[in-house]
């Protein structure tokens, strides 16, 4: 889905200094995403969002984004591909909350420093490291989203270095010291730092593959501030095929340090946990009815963590996104999706509904850049608490409408 391409007159001006430095750039690439949108609901004011509340974890996205954001992503090569070579990547993202003037005076506006780190590769002649590269910065580390409701079930992202592309037989491994704390810290902070060893392309059949990642999370502090541990195990099956698209199922079991959350683990994890205890279950369709003009996404997920003190909680969701596309060009998504979460005696629910016509430049559930107009209407119950910042007021429905633009390059 990502495409590139190369600024020339850019790389042309790098390449002229590295040029000077003995160095011999290879040109940039640019890639990245980017959504916009505006509107309103039925009680006035602009355009607001519906979520759950805890331990519901994410959202359907469809008609329900708010925040104005962007990523840009640029890669610079050195060397030749054929021999030694290495390659810088800088990723940076753009959010603004829709105020006027976007700036970063009063929280309005933020400027996020996503990704940062050089990988390097043609070190090794031979054998099982012939195709190895290293890296050493800050980046993202093997992410799993579903795509519907942007909910990052996996993600190792963080500060740290590594060697990937290990060939093992049937399989690829990859190794990795990942932290998220920055350095020169104050003395009693805690720091989770993270071993891993990721496995990958592991063929269990012409269109299935087995991948996975085991995160050991070491507790860190040089002061007196007691340091715990844990682990967290990630496996994803991959079926290309499925009602002519694909099927993504994944497992994630946690303990301790790596057992006390739904998401971002174990890239948030902390040291001081025990006796915590998660497990998911995740799965992600994408089809495509050949002949029929019909693709789509669905999803469902359970979840559930019991802390080693505190109510245990577990959440459920699931949700699906058909689009027809009357033209190449013109279509109609539609999208419905319900969470529902429960600790101690909370109960609290969210479904919510999305229609919303597109105009794109190719067919299908994936073409980007697409614009798209939408109506959103969701319903909740009185453990959901407040919404949508309060538009609705005690209501437990409400409705919002506006326009978006999304695409990734």
């Amino acid at each position: 889905m990502q495409k590139r391409f190369v600024l020339l007159p850019m790389a042309l001006a790098i390449a002229g200094v590295m040029a000077s430095a003995g160095v011999r750039a290879e040109g940039i690439e640019y890639h990245g995403y980017t959504r916009i949108q505006a509107g309103g609901t039925t009680e006035g004011g602009n355009l607001q969002c519906f979520s759950g509340a805890y331990p519901v974890r994410s959202k359907y996205r469809l008609g329900n984004e708010c925040d104005n954001y962007s990523e840009h992503s640029i890669g610079l090569g050195f060397g030749d591909t054929n021999d030694v070579w290495a390659k810088y990547h800088l990723t940076l993202a753009l959010q603004d909350k829709g105020s006027e003037p976007d700036n970063t005076i009063g929280d309005s506006f933020n400027m996020l420093h996503r990704e940062n780190f050089f990988e390097a590769g043609g070190f090794f002649s031979a054998g099982a490291l012939e195709n190895a590269k290293v890296w050493v910065g800050k980046r993202f580390y093997n992410r799993h989203d579903i795509h519907m409701s942007d909910y990052y079930y996996w993600t190792n992202n963080g500060v740290g270095g590594g060697i990937e592309e290990i060939q093992a037989g049937p399989a690829k491994l990859s190794l990795a010291y990942m932290q998220n704390s920055p350095n020169a810290n104050a003395v009693n902070d805690l720091n989770a730092k993270r071993y891993s060893l990721r496995f990958y392309d592991i063929s269990l059949g012409e269109k299935t593959k087995l991948e996975g990642e085991l995160v050991a999370i070491k507790g860190s502090t040089a002061g007196t501030t007691p340091a715990g541990s844990g682990q967290a195990l990630f496996l994803k099956l991959a079926q290309d095929g499925v009602l002519g698209g694909f099927n993504h199922i994944a497992v994630v079991l946690g303990k301790d340090a790596g057992g006390n959350g739904f998401e971002w683990l174990p890239t948030y994890a902390g040291g001081g946990e025990a006796d915590s205890k998660s497990f998911r279950i995740h799965d992600h369709l994408y089809f495509d009815f050949k002949g029929t003009n019909i693709t789509g996404m669905a999803t469902a997920s359970y979840a559930e963590v019991k802390p080693g003190t505190g109510d245990k909680q577990t959440w459920i969701s699931y949700g699906v996104r058909p689009q027809y596309n009357f033209t190449k060009n013109f279509s109609i998504a539609a999208e419905v999706g319900r969470d529902q979460g429960k600790q101690g005696a909370s109960k609290p629910t969210m479904t919510k509904l999305t229609i919303a016509p597109q105009l794109a430049l190719a067919a299908g559930a994936w073409a980007r850049p697409v614009l798209r107009g939408f109506v959103t209407h969701a319903k909740w119950n009185g453990d959901n608490g407040t919404v949508a910042n309060g538009v609705f007021g005690a209501k437990k429905a409400g409705t919002s409408f506006g326009v978006q633009a999304e695409a990734w390059w």
